[in-house]
């Protein structure tokens, strides 16, 4: 702001009276600064995501982001020309945790992402920019919240899903409260070691103490910087710190309880199905059932009371493989032979896990249907003496209600709490 004389315009400042104000300091709120940046353009495109709208998720919500550290190309300084600005601008990128990553972009082309440093998380999806589209990006980069994330104990299982997520790097040393926290390559959530990393640095020293030649203590010096140049790199990466680990599954409360109404299930193909083939009807060798007889899950025939079903793809663990060895599943008695069905006790089965045996051998089913529970087998009993035991090995879904949706992933455990403070 300049301090105006009549019509003569602005008047000067001189070295000892200053005329003009600096009316702008606060830029933004710390929590989540208000900057502009351009998403990495060389992302390859995720998944699409009906409710953010149109378009391909690059970065997915709960990564952790950084400003791109690339040079060259059409980077400039880890900036690029913005096409609605005409001006260079930040670039957003995943995370990396400081080491430079082989990556492909969304045309199938290899690039490195530079070694950056985290600032924050994604607060929501940030979707693939369209040159000369009706874009508007702001992305909200979130760096002073309390947030969760399912806690995926195996990375394989948690590269399974987009979503952010936190991961054991290793299985031997589990997270746990107090532990701080930084990126992996792809922006999801790991420890930062930093317990491991001295006692690498210990070691190191103690090899230097006891090296026994010229050779020894090169490459006990050698292993102590490597180990230094490490702890830096944690510190310089962390944003965060876990406050707590919930692996109670379902949580405590009353989620478990939560329904579908009635006429709902009443009307879902999933819940009334048989699992019979139109083959199947009016069969006659064995004992087929009657192909119209209705399973009801959510009854205990021993204590004649109900239990929690939770509503199937929203709060019953649909996706948590929950494994099942030896359930006994039916007999065949003596006399019998031909074609027997049984129904496996927790359904949805997944897919290919279900493996069936008769008195401890493994035999091969003629068919099974994996969502209503249907084994149908061809054995042969006439000569025995006493029942055969047929038993099931397999793994289902749904088997947990009251897991909230966002913990529901494959492999997952429960959630991880971090006080994000970068």
């Amino acid at each position: 702001m300049a301090l105006f004389k009549g019509i003569a315009g602005p008047i000067p400042s001189t070295k000892d009276q200053y005329f003009r104000t600096n009316t702008k300091l606060q830029a933004g709120t710390h929590d989540s600064p208000g900057e502009k940046f351009l998403i990495d353009p060389r992302l390859k495109r995720l998944f699409r995501y009906h409710f953010g709208g149109d378009g391909w998720v690059v970065i997915p919500k709960g990564r952790a982001v950084a400003p791109a550290t690339d040079d060259g190309g059409i980077f400039k300084n880890g900036t690029i020309k913005d096409f609605d600005g005409n001006v260079y601008r930040p670039v957003l990128t995943l995370a990396n945790g400081g080491v430079d990553v082989q990556d492909v972009d969304k045309e199938g082309n290899p690039y490195i992402r530079k070694a950056n440093r985290a600032i924050g998380v994604a607060y929501a999806n940030l979707y693939e920019e369209i040159i000369d589209g009706f874009n508007g990006f702001q992305p909200t980069i979130e760096n002073e919240i309390y947030i969760e994330l399912p806690y995926i104990p195996r990375k394989e299982d948690a590269y399974e899903i987009e979503w952010g997520s936190f991961y054991d790097v290793d299985p031997s040393r589990p997270v746990k409260p107090g532990d701080y926290v930084m990126s992996d390559e792809t922006g999801r959530l790991i420890k930062a070691d930093f317990e491991k990393v001295r006692e690498d640095i210990e070691a190191a020293k103690q090899k230097a103490a006891n090296a026994s030649s010229l050779d020894e203590l090169k490459e006990a010096l050698q292993e102590l910087a490597d180990a230094e140049k490490e702890y830096t790199r944690l510190q310089e990466q962390v944003i965060g710190q876990v406050w707590a680990i919930e692996t109670n599954l379902p949580p405590q409360g009353w989620l478990q309880w939560v329904g579908w109404s009635q006429q709902d299930m009443a009307e879902d193909d999933w819940k009334q199905q048989t699992g019979f083939r139109p083959e199947d009807i009016g069969a006659q060798d064995g004992f087929p059932g009657y192909p119209y007889e209705k399973t009801y899950r959510n009854w205990d025939t021993k204590t004649n009371k109900y239990f929690p079903t939770g509503i199937p793809g929203l709060t019953n663990g649909s996706n948590i493989e929950v494994p099942f060895t030896n359930e006994v599943i039916g007999y065949v008695q003596p006399g019998q032979k031909g074609r027997h069905d049984f129904r496996l006790k927790h359904t949805p089965a997944v897919e290919g896990s279900v493996e069936v045996f008769a008195n401890g051998t493994k035999i091969d089913p003629i068919y099974v249907h994996h969502e209503s529970g249907l084994v149908v087998i061809d054995y042969d009993n006439s000569s025995g003496s006493s029942p055969v035991e047929i038993t099931a090995t397999y793994k289902a879904t749904g088997q947990i209600p009251g897991v909230p949706t966002g913990w529901d992933w494959k492999g997952s455990v429960g959630a991880v709490r971090i006080l994000l403070h970068k």
